[in-house]
């Protein structure tokens, strides 16, 4: 019997509960030996037959039918549910969700998130009220159910954190929550108890702010994206990788002084250049790899940012995602982004991606900037470089402030966003990079694509 336990365990969820056609020796298995079941579309219809119309009522009976053929507390590593239901499913929904709990399952998916079609259908319908409400205290029974999941996945479901005797997921590992709507606050779901989090993942949802009450000693990795939130204080002194998409906002992540690498987009038209400048130093000082993705207003009359004394003082390798608009002939605007070398003064790497300009007539060199030494930085690169005239500007800075500069790369084609460019347009950003750095002062660092 092990060795035919061993068998199921490496077989598919479709295909083991195949097995269980083959003799009551099987299917007896099958019953107390079903460690992973996942009920999606895939797994519940054939690709092939056309014959059975994949609604959400044949979806629920057929996932009834399946569980009420299982032992009901034969525990389970995995338990994954993913299509499109609401909450006039919550009878069906609702069993499931004990029998999981039941089950002890370790890997929790439960995943209502629609399709195209299902979201046209919910606008009319009105999508807020149509969540399926995940029902918290079903995981506070005297078995300690909730102490036995390390992985939750819950997508396009109501949370309600302000249920009586729920506990929290003490043991919980990984926590990804998607298109969530909440009655309380995320607060009462993960704490007091939380300490094991190690990775932390919301995602459109709405949230006015998200902070902790006491240090998260493990949490290992946090991705916040469109949530729209107005305050973020985290405290997570292991903290090792941070991925925000949102409007700027100061955020604090306390002590965390072990942050390898931060992924900030930010979801405004404005210029965010003071905040580059102001708040990210102060809340990821001590950050080794930085990607910033942020547009940028190219305007002479926009000279001065904000300076303080915050600095990167490990970032080895920065990358900008800048899509441009503005005043094409403008230098001083875009050589702001000069004050990068006096910020991070341990950069070695510097990627610069720009968008959103125009072949311009000519260029003639106007600014001779004294140069800021930098004796770190080693390699440049430097993507929509033609189109904009203040980036050959910053371009010629750069070469004249990094002492140890290996290699600057100079490549007219965009890289990020917006049409592509006719041949004929990169061909003659091509030679007026060449005429601008002509001369064999840089020849040797200097590659154009």
């Amino acid at each position: 019997m092990d060795i035919l336990g061993s068998i199921l365990s490496r077989l598919t969820f479709r295909e083991s509960s195949g097995m269980g056609l083959v003799s009551h020796i099987w299917r007896r298995l099958w019953r107390s030996c079903c460690w992973k079941l996942v009920f999606t579309r895939a797994t519940m219809f054939q690709p092939r037959n056309k014959s059975i119309k994949r609604t959400r009522t044949n979806f629920a009976m057929r996932v009834d039918s399946f569980l009420r053929q299982l032992h009901t507390h034969s525990p389970l590593d995995k338990f994954v549910i993913k299509f499109g239901l609401r909450r006039k499913h919550t009878c069906h929904v609702n069993r499931w969700i004990r029998f999981c709990s039941a089950s002890r399952a370790r890997h929790i998916t439960i995943d209502f998130t629609p399709g195209v079609k299902g979201f046209a259908m919910g606008f009319a319908m009105g999508l807020a009220n149509s969540k399926y409400i995940f029902p918290l205290n079903v995981f506070s029974g005297p078995d300690g159910s909730s102490t036995h999941v390390r992985f939750l996945h819950l997508g396009y479901v109501c949370l309600d954190t302000t249920s009586s005797g729920f506990m929290a997921f003490a043991n919980l590992k990984k926590l990804t929550l998607h298109k969530i709507s909440f009655l309380g606050g995320l607060q009462c779901l993960m704490l007091p108890e939380f300490n094991s989090l190690e990775w932390l993942s919301i995602s459109y949802c709405s949230l006015p702010g998200l902070s902790t009450c006491q240090p998260l000693q493990r949490l290992r990795c946090v991705r916040l994206h469109y949530c729209y939130l107005k305050k973020i204080e985290l405290e997570a002194p292991n903290l090792t990788s941070f991925d925000l998409t949102n409007p700027p906002i100061p955020f604090v992540l306390g002590a965390s002084l072990k942050v390898m690498e931060a992924n900030i987009k930010l979801l405004s038209y404005d210029d965010n250049l003071d905040y580059i400048y102001t708040e990210l130093p102060a809340a990821l000082s001590h950050v080794h790899k930085l990607s910033i993705t942020s547009p940028l207003c190219i305007f002479d009359e926009l000279q001065g940012f904000a300076k303080i004394s915050a600095r990167f003082i490990n970032l080895r390798h920065l990358t900008m995602y800048l899509p441009l608009y503005g005043d094409l002939e403008s230098i001083d605007g875009i050589l702001r982004l000069a004050y990068l070398l006096e910020l991070a003064p341990a950069l070695e790497e510097l990627e610069l991606h720009a968008n959103g300009g125009d072949v311009s007539v000519g260029w003639a060199l106007r600014r001779n900037m004294l140069p800021y030494p930098h004796n770190k930085l080693k390699r440049v690169l430097i993507s929509g470089a033609f189109e904009w005239e203040g980036l050959m500007e910053l371009a010629y800075y750069i070469l004249r402030s990094a002492n140890r500069l290996e290699c600057m790369i100079l490549d007219p084609m965009r890289r990020i966003g917006g049409p592509p460019l006719d041949g004929w347009m990169v061909d003659r950003g091509r030679e007026m990079i060449k005429e601008f750095f002509e001369g064999e002062e840089f020849r040797s660092i200097l590659t154009i694509l």
